[in-house]
């Protein structure tokens, strides 16, 4: 299978210990994850041209903030990097989008399931700083496909979104952008695995879908939303579980096809002046099944 690399160019402590054998050693390199059953999509952010197309500017500005840094990476040869400047409003940074698949025919829907793993990294500047007015920092959107003659945008009715909410310091989730009954549903964490600086952690959403719920007050529990969060070097812990759950869409030809990597923040201060800081992504993969811890 050819493997997209693409060159672009992370927390606290578990609460209580963290459990599980040091996988340091034997663990399983992006490639050979990317050899698994059922992978959809590798991305291994190595090749600036392949990456720079898919990179939106900050709202307004027409300078990248996300940029491939051959420093600092998981694996390969670079990794894709957002600086979240001083005296920036929510868009501090932009945001890298892809689709799951190229010719857009890889959308998930009723009865299908999922898994999105990628590895994160933050520096200590931006764990560390408590933004004025901010609702918490996005890790990642996972969201409506593009459609032939359609491109689609975040905030879709559908989207699961990974958020730093309220800055509390560790990964929760929402899901529907406002559309199911009418709010930004949480979903919220069984275990508080908080943000480390300065090392590569790994996520993995599973998204299960059900019956799609349509907003009728029918509610069919039968879709799950789970996460799984690792610090480097760790076995992954369960930090959200949320099974007999209803995911909400109105149309039936809805479904997941698109990821958003950005740390959107809404309602952050453009006035506060504050240290420069950093987050990092690689090795996302998208797969059909549960994706190996590296």
């Amino acid at each position: 299978m050819h493997i997209t690399r693409l060159l672009l160019l992370t927390p606290y402590f578990l609460t209580g210990c963290i459990t599980g054998p040091d996988l340091s050693v034997n663990a399983p390199s992006f490639e050979q994850r990317c050899t698994q059953p059922g992978i959809v999509k590798c991305v291994g952010f190595d090749d600036a041209g392949e990456t720079t197309p898919f990179i939106y500017p900050p709202w307004g500005q027409g300078e990248n903030k996300a940029v491939i840094d051959s420093v600092q990476k998981a694996s390969g040869s670079g990794s894709l990097r957002f600086e979240i400047p001083s005296n920036t409003a929510s868009d501090t940074s932009g945001s890298f989008w892809q689709n799951f698949s190229k010719d857009l025919s890889i959308q998930f829907s009723e009865g299908d399931e999922f898994y999105v793993q990628w590895r994160q990294r933050f520096s200590s500047e931006f764990l560390d700083t408590l933004y004025k007015g901010g609702g918490g920092w996005k890790q990642v959107i996972i969201g409506q496909g593009d459609r032939p003659g359609k491109t689609e945008y975040s905030c879709t009715p559908i989207e699961v979104v990974i958020q730093n909410t309220n800055q509390r310091g560790y990964a929760q989730m929402y899901h529907s952008c406002g559309a199911k009954d009418s709010q930004y549903e949480p979903v919220e964490p069984v275990r508080t695995i908080r943000y480390r600086p300065d090392e590569w952690m790994t996520f993995q959403v599973h998204v299960k879908i059900g019956t799609w719920y349509r907003n009728d007050r029918n509610y069919k529990r039968d879709s799950t939303l789970e996460l799984w969060v690792a610090r480097e070097g760790y076995q992954s812990q369960t930090a959200i579980s949320r099974k007999n759950y209803d995911l909400a869409s109105q149309d039936p030809t809805a479904g997941y096809g698109k990821i958003w990597l950005l740390p959107y923040h809404t309602g952050k201060s453009h006035e506060q002046r504050h240290p420069v800081g950093y987050t990092w992504y690689d090795d996302l993969i998208i797969s059909t099944h549960r994706i190996p811890d590296p």
